[in-house]
């Protein structure tokens, strides 16, 4: 057990320091907008070619005596493109644990999903720490029922 956590964190510290000495990695937030909800992100750029970012996302909807709220957490591992100085370019895998709780006429009911897809994006970068851009992903949802979702947004970030 000690020598997997020790494995475990000595591929870590490889991996930041491989980062650090390539002097690229960058973090940043993010404000994504879809027509269901807002997104809260965190890119870590880890190196030119590799990025990690964690995301939330949250959405409340009533209507007609029925009451939604949305909770989803998870991260996408994404491969970057850098077509040009302003411009990237990112694909790659995204994993997300998402609660829904309903309320219709008094009675509430909630179910939680494990979602994984595909996703693709670009972000233009106006200057180092602006970019808007937008991501369009496919996602297989694993819970109470099977569901197959497409999503898109547009994305607002900020690096630091």
């Amino acid at each position: 057990m000690i020598k997997k956590l020790l494995s475990t964190a000595m591929v870590a510290g490889m991996l930041c320091n491989s980062a650090y000495a390539e002097d690229t990695t960058k973090v940043g937030i993010g404000v994504g907008i879809t027509n269901s909800g807002t997104t809260v992100r965190a890119p870590i750029d880890l190196s030119k070619e590799f990025r990690i970012e964690p995301e939330v996302e949250i959405s409340y909807a009533s209507a007609d005596h029925q009451d939604t709220t949305h909770l989803s957490v998870g991260t996408g591992l994404y491969l970057l493109n850098r077509p040009s100085a302003k411009i990237n370019l990112y694909y790659g895998g995204k994993v997300l644990i998402d609660y829904q709780k309903q309320k219709v006429n008094g009675n509430s009911d909630s179910n939680t999903e494990f979602e994984f897809g595909g996703t693709f994006g670009f972000e233009y970068l106006f200057d180092r720490h602006f970019s808007a851009g937008g991501e369009a992903g496919a996602y297989l949802g694993l819970g109470d029922a099977t569901m197959f979702t497409t999503q898109g947004l547009a994305l607002l970030r900020y690096y630091f």
